[in-house]
Parts: structure tokens; C-alpha cells; sequence
């Protein structure tokens, strides 16, 4: 596919893929492994549910987990605050991930809302919460090494997710999608799930609203971007000047809010014109 087909069949209809060869240009293809971690960054502390570890400790555990007994899931790990030297490996992200409006110089937020993160774990390990990426931004998964088998749920099974409350409502109350308690959680019953797995070389693209978590098969190495374009556009403002009003004074809120809605009308136009 054409960049232009790849966007107006996926990210423009919110469709879920996994792209095959998304990012045969990054170093981490063959460079990032668990022993490339270990050597420089091993006597690094991390920290995973409240409980530190060095990261070579962590690894250690990584690549003797099992599904008995799976090791400790470090995610979300911020690149740029972690280890900023491996921007370079990754930047620039992979040209399906474009137009990411999060990038622009005119958009209002500083650093930017792409959260380039980082994945580490072992067999058996599962992401602990089902979820859609926060703000409703799109995510793009890159498996640098190992497998995981992701189950997603669309946007329109929603109803049946049991959001938590407030500012965790992209965030559901069922813990366990594959063992639910359907005492508690009764309508869960309902939802009908999709799954995949994602193999190492692949990119999984995650649109804006789709529920998601993941299970580890093997030792993994994952990193994640979050991208906003004119598709997800309208859900992302709702999220984010939400956001700006619980987090800053109002005068500067209303600034703000309205700037980001200038912005969004201006980019649209621009994406319109380029397509």
C-alpha cells in the first residue's frame, strides 16, 4: 500500500492492522535485544508496581518467566525522560504514523503528547488493565523482539466495558477480560473481542476508542507512539481541553481551549487540501 491508501483505509476509518513491515529502517530491528538492555542500562533502577528492581534484575527475570510464574511488566516507560539517547534509533517514526498532529510546532503542548514508551516482559506477563489509549489518541505498537497476542474490542462495544469513573474512563472496571467476573460484571458477557498476535518486525496500529490489552508469549522488547490526525481529531479535543480545565486556571484554560480548536479547524483544512 501507498502511504495515502495505507491512511484513508485504516486511521481514517478507524480500522485496526497489523503492518508487516512498518520500520525495517530502525536500528532496534536487530540492534535492540534483552542483552543490548542489560550491558549499558543493567545497573539502572526500574521500577514495576511499586517494587524496584535494577534492570538487569529485570531481565534476568524476563527470560525465565512462565505463564506459572510470569516476571514483573515494565511498560509505559518514557524514552525521552528514561534514556534519550535512543530517540535517535527511533525517530523518525514510521511514515504510517504521519501525519501525527501531536508534532506540529503550532500544536500547544510541550513535550509532545506522541509518549514514545517502552515495554519490557517476559511469558505469562499481561498489561493490567483493559483500556483505549488516553485522550483518544490513536497507538502504534512496534514488536522489536518476541510475540504478544493483543485482544481489542471496538469503540461500539463500549457499553459493555464497565468504564471506570472520572479521568480514568478510558480505563474499564473488568480486570481480567479473560476471566472476567461476570457476577460483577454482568454485560461483559456481551462484548465480542478480536484478537491477534503480534510478532517481532510487526506493527500493530490501535485506532482512537478501541479497547485493548495484551498477554505476553515470549521475551518482548515494544515500543508504543500515540498520534493524532483529522480521523481521531474531534474525540482528542473533547479529551484534552477537559484535561486543560482541571489542570490550569481558567483564563489560561479558555486560551488555550480555544487556540487547540483554531488549530484542529486549521489542520483539517490543510490534510483536506494535501489528500
Amino acid at each position: 500500500l501507498t502511504h495515502q491508501q495505507f491512511v484513508s483505509e485504516f486511521p481514517n476509518t478507524l480500522t485496526p492492522v497489523i503492518v508487516t513491515d512498518g520500520f525495517e529502517h530502525w536500528r532496534p530491528r536487530t540492534g535492540w535485544t534483552l542483552s543490548f538492555f542489560r550491558e549499558p542500562y543493567g545497573a539502572r533502577e526500574v521500577e514495576v508496581d511499586g517494587v524496584a528492581y535494577t534492570l538487569s534484575q529485570l531481565i534476568d527475570r524476563v527470560e525465565h518467566s512462565t505463564t506459572a510464574a510470569p516476571a514483573p511488566y515494565l511498560r509505559n516507560v518514557l524514552i525521552e525522560d528514561w534514556a534519550p539517547e535512543l530517540l535517535a534509533d527511533i525517530l523518525p517514526l514510521p511514515r504510517h504514523a504521519r501525519p501525527n498532529w501531536l508534532d506540529s510546532w503550532f500544536f500547544p503542548e510541550r513535550p509532545s503528547l506522541t509518549s514514545l514508551e517502552l515495554y519490557i516482559g517476559g511469558a505469562g506477563a499481561v498489561f493490567p488493565v483493559l483500556h483505549y489509549d488516553n485522550l483518544h489518541t490513536h497507538a502504534f505498537l512496534m514488536q522489536i523482539c518476541g510475540a504478544k497476542e493483543y485482544i481489542v474490542y471496538s469503540p461500539d462495544q463500549s457499553a459493555f466495558m464497565y468504564p471506570q469513573d472520572g479521568s480514568g474512563s478510558n480505563k474499564s472496571s473488568v480486570n481480567d477480560p479473560e476471566h472476567p467476573d461476570l457476577q460483577r460484571f454482568p454485560l461483559f458477557s456481551r462484548a465480542v473481542a478480536s484478537r491477534c498476535v503480534l510478532r517481532a518486525g510487526e506493527m500493530l496500529f490501535v485506532p482512537a476508542g478501541w479497547w485493548h490489552s495484551a498477554k505476553i508469549l515470549e521475551p518482548t522488547i515494544t515500543v508504543s507512539a500515540n498520534t493524532v490526525n483529522r480521523a481521531n481529531w474531534t474525540s482528542f479535543a473533547i479529551d484534552y481541553i477537559a484535561r486543560i480545565r482541571r489542570h490550569r486556571a481558567r483564563p489560561q484554560a479558555a486560551a488555550l481551549a480555544a487556540y487547540a480548536r483554531c488549530f484542529g479547524f486549521i489542520a483539517s483544512l490543510v490534510t483536506m487540501c494535501l489528500e
